[in-house]
């Protein structure tokens, strides 16, 4: 299956039309080889017997976790008090509870919190009006806004533009062992370019993607937040 194919596929399956959540996000980019981590979608109607027990939650799933209100009407989630960071299995249950109180009707995204190593990043895609698909790498999570440090090339790209993109950036020396860091840049490469075939194919359909951050967690790269929205 190609990525048109793919991205069509999972479009026709969302819960919501033309609405997709982070968890539904995050699957459509696990499918097209991009590395989320194991996650479990809490859903609203778990009965209370089972929440007690956790007996839902996979055994993949290792603490601490991260718990996030999943809708795709709320796009800004930490703004609404709808995030738990480095919550334990202990303390899961109250945590799911309190949660289910504050939103009642929602559904919940629960996965392993990762550990950061070092400076996080953003991948975007959008669709230009004059040149068409494009993607772009930029400093991530709340250094986005603060250093507007970003590059952007056409999509899809190969691995010599994606290469170019982070050579453009400020914060570039990072991946090249600067002060003994030792993100893997050629990964990170790899992703990009697996990124923008994605981005090409969900620009036809008039989707924008977003990865913010991705981190390396000491061996791999890690998508830990996800975003798609039709416009």
């Amino acid at each position: 299956m190609n990525m048109k194919e793919l991205f069509s596929s999972w479009r026709s399956n969302l819960r919501i039309e033309n609405k997709a959540d982070e968890w539904e996000t995050k699957e459509l980019f696990r499918s097209a080889g991009l590395p989320v981590p194991p996650q479990y979608l809490f859903k609203k109607n778990v009965e209370d017997k089972a929440l007690e027990s956790l007996s839902f939650l996979p055994s993949d799933l290792k603490e601490p976790f991260a718990v996030k209100l999943c809708s795709p009407d709320v796009l800004h989630k930490s703004d609404v008090g709808g995030v738990k960071l480095g919550v334990g299995r202990n303390d899961l249950v109250s945590v799911l509870r309190e949660m289910r109180n504050k939103f009642p009707g929602e559904n919940f995204l629960i996965y392993h919190m990762e550990a950061i190593r070092g400076i996080e990043f953003i991948l975007g895609a959008l669709n230009d009006p004059s040149f068409g698909p494009a993607v772009m790498i930029g400093a991530g999570g709340v250094m986005t806004e603060l250093y507007k440090d970003v590059s952007f090339c056409l999509a899809p790209c190969t691995l010599k533009d994606a290469e170019h993109i982070i050579s453009e950036l400020t914060i570039a020396p990072v991946l090249s062992g600067f002060r003994g860091s030792n993100m893997d840049r050629e990964s990170l490469k790899d992703i990009i370019v697996k990124f923008s075939d994605l981005a090409s194919a969900a620009a036809e359909d008039g989707a924008q993607l977003d990865i913010n951050p991705i981190v390396w967690n000491g061996e791999d790269w890690k998508v830990l937040d996800a975003k798609c929205v039709f416009v």
